[in-house]
């Protein structure tokens, strides 16, 4: 006899939930086919997310909702407002470094090529730059987490925000699980254990950056469609950000190919660079899936008994020069901020009142 708890073992506390008859109205709008099925609004968006991420859905609302969405396809209003519900909900995080912290979104691992996350938070992290990984731990069979590589490099893994915060501020650099920093999204993409297909809280991961300090994305897409769509939001969100095609799901770069990068900045310009340029591929890579070979040859890099790859060091200098531009920025706004506080020249002169003796 089929048993779903025992079938999807999961964290997900599906149950009857709350009928919410103001979301029949977004099902109809959304669950209508290919041909019929229409986008919601930015705030439609940013309220649905709010009664995802609040459970004041039933379990059919929510699976009749999260699959419509993935058939229909979010839209970039969507996902803006999917993204801003996110960040209302998470906890303020605010932290004092010398250099903007960069922020590196993580769901899916290694497969074949060996996980270069960590890789590159060090090497980050050794020029100066504190590395912020979300971690969206994947339960896809047939790939390694990026957890369990960070584990083993012995690198810091964060039980909660405030801990995050402190090694940053110690410039190191932490893994932070989305079950730490929004127990409430991580819950929401356990539904793909349960539905069988990613939904929009996958996307909102890979656009998400709890920080409220000066701080860089980045992050990156596999399909190609999905290049423009996430730059439309990111830019509506006046999100400083590295975005690049990803190397088996990770904002990495792809070792054995050089792809396009684009900087997009807070003032709304693009940065872009080029595909296409010439690389010497590394002779030899781990299996991806060997946690010990992996572990090995990242130390062998860091030890520099080998050279990291051509384009994930080119990436490290894009991340640089763009971590360079948010602080010459935030330099340039706080100068202005300074200058335009009154003096006390500019201060109008004291009201005298005669002195009685």
């Amino acid at each position: 006899m089929f048993h779903a708890a025992i079938q999807h073992p999961v964290v997900l506390q599906t149950g009857p939930g709350r009928f919410n008859p103001e979301a029949v109205s977004l099902l109809r709008t959304l669950g209508r086919g290919a041909a019929g099925s229409r986008s919601i609004n930015l705030e439609q968006a940013r309220t649905l997310m709010g009664w995802l991420l609040r459970r004041e859905l039933s379990d059919a609302q929510i699976g009749g909702l999260l699959l419509a969405l993935r058939m229909k396809g979010e839209s970039a209003d969507e996902l803006e407002g999917f993204t801003r519900a996110v960040r209302d909900s998470l906890p303020p995080m605010k932290v004092k470094t010398r250099r903007p912290v960069v922020v590196i979104p993580s769901a899916n691992g290694a497969r074949r090529l060996p996980n270069q996350l960590p890789l590159l938070a060090t090497l980050l992290s050794e020029q100066g730059m504190p590395v912020l990984v979300i971690d969206a731990a994947t339960q896809e069979p047939g790939r390694l987490p990026t957890a369990a590589l960070w584990r083993a490099l012995g690198l810091h893994i964060a039980t909660s925000t405030e801990q995050a915060e402190h090694w940053l501020e110690q410039n190191e650099p932490v893994l932070l699980p989305l079950s730490a920093l929004s127990p409430a999204l991580d819950r929401l993409l356990q539904w793909r254990q349960v539905l069988g297909v990613r939904n929009g809280g996958h996307s909102v991961v890979k656009m998400l950056n709890p920080l409220q300090s000066p701080s860089l994305l980045v992050t990156a897409y596999t399909h190609p469609e999905y290049a423009q769509l996430m730059q439309q939001v990111l830019q509506a969100l006046l999100q400083p950000a590295l975005l690049l095609r990803g190397c088996e799901g990770e904002a990495v770069a792809h070792p054995h190919r050089d792809t396009e990068r684009l900087g997009l900045h807070a003032d709304g310009t693009v940065q872009t660079w080029s595909a296409g340029a010439a690389i010497t591929p590394p002779s030899h890579l781990p299996d991806g899936l060997d946690l010990h070979a992996c572990a090995e040859w990242n130390h062998a890099v860091l030890d520099g008994y080998l050279p990291p790859p051509e384009t994930l060091g080119r990436q490290v200098a894009h991340i640089r020069a763009l971590c360079e531009a948010i602080t010459q920025t935030t330099a340039t706004a706080s100068s202005s901020a300074l200058a335009a506080r009154p003096t006390l020249f500019d201060l109008p002169a004291p009201t005298r009142h005669a002195q009685v003796f």
